[in-house]
Parts: C-alpha cells; structure tokens; sequence
C-alpha cells in the first residue's frame, strides 16, 4: 500500500473516532473541578480571617466605646487679660454620652495642655479646667479654637471669643 494513501486513510479514521469524551462528561469534569477549587478557597479563607479575627475584633469594639463617649464645651472664660500677668482660660466639659471619659488633653489655639480629669455620665467637670497662659495674652473680641480629646481618641473643637 501507498504510505500516503495509508496515512490519509488513517487520518480519516481518526477524523471519525468515536473514542472522544462527551461533552457530558467534560461538564461533569469541569463542575467537579470547579467544586473542589471552590472548598479550597472557602477553607483558605476562613482560616486566613481566623487569624486575623482577634485584633479586628477588638478594634471593633473599642471603636463601638468611644462612639458612645460624647463630650461637649459649654463655655470657656478667659480672665486675666494684662500683659505681664497669667492668663487663665476656665473650660468647661459636660459628659451627654452613656459611658464616663477621661480628658487626656486640651488645646488653646494648638497649645497643648494635658492633664487627666475623668467627666461621669452627665455630669460637668466638677472644677473647670483652668489652665495658665504666660506672655501678652489676648485682646477682647480675639478668637479662641479650644479642642478637647479624651483618652479613646474622641474629640471636640469648638470656637470661643475672648
């Protein structure tokens, strides 16, 4: 026989082969395939956010706290206007949240004052919160930027005249 009559006969027989995967199957395959990379990365996935769940979570619900933390100046009063004397600026804090805060800090036109004074649910501060300014002072009708920060990050600014 001629090899390129036997190869193209060949050719043909394979052209018409029935020994093929249906595509049944190859749908089948394919939805298994598909099973098994899908419960892989479900296992992936949960272990990875197990993992991380701990700080997260207390991230959460410290966050959750201090939201419910809720201070609020009431009024401030600067005494002690003269140039060579101390200034005393008297702020005021009252706690309208659910939950006690402590001030960490108070600044007067970005000078820090830190200290720590708790404020109870309701309450104002019990003393103001007094705080001594050395040098020239303010002059009547001068703008004041007072912002308060508690211990849990929350904070208040607020604009007072001199």
């Amino acid at each position: 026989m001629n090899p390129a009559k036997w190869a193209k006969n060949r050719i043909e027989k394979n052209r018409k082969s029935r020994r093929a995967i249906s595509t049944i199957m190859a749908n089948l395959m394919m939805l298994v395939i598909v099973v098994t990379l899908s419960s892989l990365l479900f296992v992936w996935a949960i272990s990875s956010f197990g993992a991380y769940q701990g700080g997260a979570g207390y991230w959460f619900s410290s966050r959750s706290v201090a939201n419910q933390e809720r201070p609020s100046v009431e009024n401030a009063f600067f005494t002690g206007s003269c140039g060579t004397c101390n200034n005393i600026i008297k702020v005021y804090v009252r706690n309208v949240g659910t939950i006690p805060f402590t001030i960490a800090s108070v600044y007067v036109n970005s000078t820090l004052f830190q200290f720590q004074q708790t404020v109870n649910v309701g309450n104002v501060t019990t003393t103001p919160l007094t705080m001594t300014l050395s040098g020239t002072g303010w002059a009547h009708n001068d703008i004041q930027k007072i912002t308060v920060a508690t211990v849990r990050g929350t904070i208040v600014t607020t604009t007072w005249v001199a």
